[in-house]
């Protein structure tokens, strides 16, 4: 299905776009071939993880004379179960993250090379970041079991909800952060890690917003429509899941020119994109 495509790469400086909102819109314009191969990669990837999920609404569903200690349960084993699911799944995001970096600077290369290559160099480092938002992710579920289950004033009960929310939200946007950033600089993971998440509390009204589409929108479907959450998976699997990396990549980059290109390395700055000199000509 997608044998032989490469990257679009514009080789003159006046044909690039202006902004990477520009880029953005381009990409989606001209390179649904790029945004569906990766999605079809991250699906593969991310299949472990959806069977996971199925198998424990399955179980959620099946249980008999459900008890608050019953769904605790369910939901703490089956939550470290997927633990290293979510590293399946990022071991895939790292390669598309790779990728898109560079579409985003205008490189060429292979996409199928270029993905197995970013998959051989950063396999164990996104499974590591995986783990970690797996790990999240099922800290979440009992925390949020066990406040639903307390004998508390509503208002209680939902502050503790929400605080469970922020946790996943932060250390979430802080994961899809630490992978453009892992592709982009030389660092450690923990350094990687670091800045990814300073990002993540510095455009946090961003990080909100990103969560709610990308992984609040899924939840609520889920007990809303079967049949929305089904048509939502399909469309992931084929189109959407590249085009949330092209969102986090274009905004962790333009972060990257904000604090830290402007400062240490000044010839990434709109890497990818129009010089300023072409600007002004044009």
């Amino acid at each position: 299905m997608f044998r032989h495509k490469a990257l679009k790469v514009r080789e003159e400086d006046a044909t690039l776009p202006r902004t990477r909102k520009e880029l953005f819109k381009t990409v989606l314009k001209e390179d649904f071939y790029l945004l569906a191969e990766l999605s079809v990669f991250g699906f593969l990837f991310s299949l472990p993880l959806a069977l996971g999920f199925l198998a424990e609404f399955i179980l959620l569903g099946g249980i008999g004379g459900v008890t608050s200690a019953k769904v605790f349960s369910l939901c703490l084993y089956a939550g470290l179960a997927e633990i290293p699911l979510f590293g399946v799944r990022y071991i895939g995001r790292y390669a598309l993250f790779g990728v898109m970096k560079k579409r985003a600077h205008n490189e060429s290369g292979d996409i199928k090379g270029l993905f197995f290559d970013f998959l051989k160099k950063g396999a164990g480092r996104g499974f590591v970041v995986g783990c970690l938002l797996g790990a999240t992710v099922c800290l979440w579920q009992v925390a949020s079991v066990f406040v639903v289950s307390l004998n508390a004033e509503p208002v209680m009960r939902g502050v503790g909800l929400g605080a469970a929310a922020l946790f996943f939200l932060l250390v979430f946007a802080a994961c899809e952060s630490t992978l453009a950033v892992d592709n982009y600089y030389e660092l450690p993971l923990r350094s990687s890690f670091k800045n990814g998440f300073s990002f993540a509390l510095a455009g946090f009204p961003w990080a909100a917003l990103y969560f709610l589409v990308s992984m609040a929108l899924p939840l609520v479907l889920t007990f809303l429509s079967r049949y929305a959450l089904i048509a939502l998976a399909a469309v992931w699997a084929v189109w959407f899941d590249a085009v949330t990396v092209l969102i986090v990549t274009l905004y962790s980059h333009k972060q990257f020119d904000k604090y830290i290109n402007s400062i240490y390395y000044i010839d990434y700055i709109n890497k990818g994109l129009m010089k300023e000199k072409e600007k002004d000509n044009g």
